[in-house]
């Protein structure tokens, strides 16, 4: 339209400037042949050159036209139409592919009715409007490239999942996904969104009741299952935490119940259901729960957490702490349990000799602090001091070098 307003305006303004100049002057052209004279201004001349310039072209396009009256003809017909449409497609997805949204977008959509696969115009435009931000516009292509071919469902549904999915629009695309898995439950690119969609929400129950399907269609090695069970159940720990007491410690030992028999022998997640007793004040359990796995295998964190236990009989944990020394002479991580244990006891001095030699073993923060801390209340100032600066020294704080008073008086 812009272009036919300025074909206009440039016309007008070569007739008044044509104008002006055959008023100032008419110019004069004599043709003279045997006896016939014609005479006529130069611009009248000039005008029925043109004209007979005209009538010559159409008159050859009469001649090609009688010879191939199916080409002459062919401008005007529907399958012309057709190629123009075709061709205008083809310029549309070279576009975008260049990345010139907009400009492919309007191509694209304006030649979808003559295409002949107007549901990939709409589908290709969809996500040109999308690139460009233009949601509300990119679902209205989608309706109408359904619209257009009512059996692309699948299709048009998987575009519209994965602009929901680069939108954030995470529950929208859960809802669509759930529907396409139940007509096609072996749809890989379905299973495979479904994963990220569930992690995204973080809807472990939903992504532990997909696991099966992931393993059985391939979607996930052995050992890439094995990595996916383990963080979900510790997402699922962590989570049960925000549950109230008795709802949470329900749900602490359902998880672990379920938990496959091969999973149970993983650190992160033996370690983790034992943080999540002790979080619910369920130590009876949990010094149950740590003594049984001990017994079948050794590990270093569920002995430290053996000596956080607050509730039970301390002379009995004593004497399991002093019975596993005999087994396990060098682990620092017994004895500075056994200090704690020896603590709760009663029995300082053994406390102390125990966390000794666990500092001497692995010379730790936490040691260095308990230490520290038992050495000030039995009124050793000097040593408490001592282990006080390694207990900085090891958490990272190296404090400078300043002056301090020598006595404080009050």
């Amino acid at each position: 339209m812009k272009r036919l307003y300025i074909a206009a305006i440039l016309a007008l303004a070569g007739g008044m400037f044509a104008g002006l100049l055959m008023q100032e002057d008419p110019g004069y052209i004599l043709i003279s042949w045997g006896k016939t004279t014609i005479e006529m201004s130069f611009w009248i001349g000039a005008l029925v050159f043109s004209l007979a310039l005209v009538g010559f072209h159409l008159l050859m396009r009469l001649q090609s036209g009688v010879r191939h009256p199916l080409k002459a003809i062919n401008v005007f017909s529907s399958s012309g139409r057709d190629k123009r449409a075709l061709k205008t497609t083809v310029k549309g997805l070279l576009l975008m592919a260049e990345g010139q949204w907009r400009k492919a977008e309007r191509l694209l959509k304006r030649s979808a009715p003559r295409s002949g696969a107007p549901v990939i115009n709409y589908l290709a435009a969809a996500r040109a409007a999308h690139a460009q931000g233009r949601y509300e516009q990119s679902d209205q292509l989608l309706k109408e490239a359904l619209e257009t071919t009512p059996g692309a469902e699948t299709a048009v549904s998987l575009s519209q999942i994965e602009f929901q999915m680069e939108r954030g629009q995470y529950e929208q695309c859960l809802a669509q996904l759930l529907r396409l898995q139940k007509k096609n439950p072996r749809h890989r690119w379905v299973l495979k969104t479904l994963l990220k969609v569930y992690q995204k929400l973080e809807d472990w129950q939903g992504l532990k009741t997909l696991y099966p399907q992931l393993l059985k269609q391939d979607i996930l090695t052995d050992a890439e299952g094995k990595q996916l069970m383990i963080r979900l159940h510790l997402a699922m720990l962590e989570q049960s935490q925000n549950l109230p007491h008795d709802a949470c410690l329900e749900t602490i030992q359902k998880i672990w119940k379920e938990l496959p028999s091969e999973l149970k022998k993983e650190q992160p997640l033996s370690e983790a259901y034992a943080r999540a007793l002790h979080e619910s004040k369920a130590d009876i359990l949990l010094e149950r729960f740590i003594t049984e796995q001990l017994r079948q295998n050794w590990q270093e964190h569920l002995v430290i957490i053996y000596g956080l236990l607050e509730k039970g009989d301390v002379r009995q944990q004593m004497n399991q702490v002093e019975q596993w020394l005999n087994k396990h002479s060098d682990s620092a991580a017994l004895y500075l349990t056994a200090g704690r244990v020896a603590l709760r006891n009663q029995l300082w001095g053994k406390g102390a000799d125990f966390m000794e030699e666990s500092f001497r073993l692995q010379p730790l923060a936490t040691t260095a602090a308990e230490l520290s801390r038992l050495y000030s209340a039995m009124g050793r100032t000097s040593k408490s001091r001592t282990y006080y600066r390694y207990c900085l020294d090891l958490a990272g704080y190296h404090l400078p070098s300043l002056p301090m008073p020598k006595n404080t008086v009050r």
